[in-house]
């Protein structure tokens, strides 16, 4: 965590004066003017204290604090000016979100006394931010560890197409580069709430009612409702909404988004479940990706390119490792499985391309010692 501090001023003699008598308390750095504190953000940082002179040529100190609290919105924001009206006052506060507003001249004490509460809201404003996602990478796995053990055959799908999501997402430079995997592992989530009947139904082909369809068409719909009621997530689900969503704008949900407009997320999520399931059914990559070039309007033109130089072009799996087969007991955490795991009756238990985590590790035995699986089980590597 930095605790160094950035001061900004077009006055170079403020500067120095002010360098000259808190360097030794704490680590400053200085910047003559906006644009070279805008470029020691860029390279030197990160700054746990941006401290910024009002009046100053070219970007003024509420302007400057803009920028920085939408590029680097960790860092805590101080305004210096000798400008007391009260609308400088209110700028400062409601667009540069100042923690503290100081007019000049302003002695080093109370200087250095601000710098200090400063640096501890930042060491404050860490801890809760570090805690809140820690709380939420914890409470992800758990949901998705639940979820994958209550529709196995949907979240290990999911698995798939998260790796390959987190690529495509990474060769099209999307930001932040997380939110691409929760949300494909999160997208098959609106499934739990319509009955697993339905569910099986839709994926076996079979002919379904208007409602029935009209339901499963909603699945992406209950499923960010639900994420949207989770902090932080509110552009996973987005993600999850469009999944389904045609680059030209047909598909559920029935509105005007279309192109651009629909989450770079969506439009990969889209492209990547059409490809899995022609994969499945046709045997083929190369096949499945020149059905999907012939649907016009699917999909976005740059996710298709990627995804047909991911997974065509460069012969990228499946994995050219045979198979191994290896009993219930000898599972551990992190095997990827190469085959559905089923009980003796046919149920599915655990389906192809799940990376085994320590509660699927403890169903399938508890499932060996109570039901009786359908053995070997079959593994990657």
């Amino acid at each position: 965590m930095s605790s160094r501090i950035l001061l900004v001023d077009d006055d170079e003699n403020v500067l120095a004066g002010y360098h000259r008598v808190l360097r030794k308390a704490f680590d400053l750095d200085v910047a003559l003017g906006a644009p070279q504190a805008l470029q020691a953000m860029e390279h030197h940082g990160p700054y746990a204290v941006v401290v910024a002179d009002m009046q100053m040529p070219g970007m003024n100190g509420v302007e400057l604090l803009q920028k920085v609290r939408e590029g680097w919105p960790g860092a805590i924001r101080l305004m210096l000016t000798g400008n007391q009206d009260q609308r400088t006052a209110i700028e400062a506060i409601n667009q540069g979100r100042v923690f503290r507003f100081l007019t000049k001249p302003c002695s080093p004490e109370d200087l250095a006394a601000m710098l200090t509460a400063a640096l501890r809201q930042h060491q404050l404003e860490h801890a809760e931010r570090e805690l809140l996602d820690q709380t939420l990478t914890g409470s992800l796995k758990v949901l998705t560890e639940i979820l994958s053990v209550v529709d196995p055959h949907a979240f290990g799908r999911a698995e798939i197409i998260r790796q390959r999501a987190v690529q495509i997402a990474a060769a099209l430079g999307m930001e932040p580069s997380w939110e691409m995997g929760v949300a494909a592992m999160m997208a098959p989530l609106g499934f739990v709430t319509v009955p697993s009947a339905l569910a099986a139904k839709g994926r076996s082909g079979e002919p379904l009612s208007v409602e029935e369809r009209d339901t499963l068409r909603r699945v992406p719909e209950f499923g960010a409702q639900l994420l949207g009621r989770i902090p932080r997530l509110e552009s996973v689900a987005q993600i999850v909404r469009y999944q389904h969503k045609s680059y030209a704008g047909a598909g559920y949900p029935l509105d005007d988004v279309k192109g651009e407009a629909i989450p770079l997320g969506a439009r990969i999520l889209r492209a990547l479940d059409d490809f899995q399931e022609i994969e499945e059914r046709r045997g083929s990559r190369l096949v499945a990706m020149e059905q999907m070039k012939l649907r016009r309007g699917w999909y976005d033109p740059r996710v298709l390119q990627a995804l047909e130089v991911l997974l065509v072009d460069s012969g990228q799996a499946p994995d050219p490792a045979v198979p191994r087969a290896v009993a219930v007991k000898d599972l551990e955490p992190g095997t990827v499985l190469a085959a559905d795991v089923r009980t003796r009756g046919g149920m599915l238990v655990a389906a192809e391309g799940t990376r085994l985590l320590p509660s699927h590790v403890e169903k399938l035995q508890n499932f060996a010692r109570l039901i009786g699986l359908a053995e070997p089980l079959y593994t990657k590597g």
